[in-house]
């Protein structure tokens, strides 16, 4: 009788395994491109003063946001609260899939020989392409 429950539950836990592996093979595809959209990295002194307000606000949690003043779009990716300085954002891609946009940034952590503050940072990037109504889609 215990071997049966035990059978059981060993099949019922294989299942459970199995469906939940399945169900997130979709979330990791990225859509496809349809084509490259230019975009400029810029700093916080070159965006509008709202922009850095709404960025201020966040910057202590994770955030994606978007902006627009009607001639650019403005879109932003913070990583939150980081326990130093040294850390720095690089942009995988940035394209159109049909009628997203996909930002895809990674952070990347202090490199072993670089100097960087003892301080927490908060890091986050900002890119500024054409006006677009595009919803993004961050990855």
């Amino acid at each position: 009788m215990i071997k049966k429950q035990c059978l059981s539950l060993f099949c019922a836990i294989c299942l459970f395994v199995l469906l939940f592996s399945l169900s997130g093979c979709g979330k990791n595809t990225k859509p496809a491109k349809t084509n490259d959209v230019d975009f400029t990295v810029v700093s916080a002194g070159d965006v509008p003063e709202e922009l850095n307000k709404l960025i201020k606000e966040r910057k202590k949690n994770p955030f994606e946001l978007t902006f627009s003043d009607n001639a650019s779009l403005y879109i932003v990716k913070g990583y939150g609260k980081q326990p130093t300085g040294g850390y720095s954002i690089t942009v995988n891609d940035f394209y159109q899939s049909n009628d997203d946009l996909v930002f895809d940034t990674e952070l990347l952590g202090p490199k072993k020989d670089d100097t960087f503050s003892t301080l927490p940072s908060y890091p986050y990037i900002i890119i500024k392409t054409e006006f677009r109504e595009n919803p993004v889609v961050f990855r």
